[in-house]
């Protein structure tokens, strides 16, 4: 299976927003331009190479306002 496949399989679903440069700076990531991140409510997992980077800390994400909420 691939990575990619297993990580939809897990949850995740791709992650629009912006990452800031700190976290590409924290994993020492190479090739930031690569990067693909998929959320699931509590992580945060890169499937862009072989290093396949996850964290389960919001900080250096954007953050999105939920408007699901009828009313909201």
């Amino acid at each position: 299976m691939r990575f990619l496949d297993f990580v939809r399989q897990q949850g995740y679903r791709p992650y629009h927003g912006t990452v800031s440069a700190a976290v590409y700076a924290y994993f020492r990531c190479e090739h930031p331009a690569k990067a693909r991140w998929y959320h699931r409510p509590g992580s945060y997992q890169c499937a862009g190479c072989v290093q396949q980077c996850e964290t389960d800390s919001p900080d250096g994400f954007q953050i999105f306002l939920l408007t699901d909420q009828p009313n909201a």
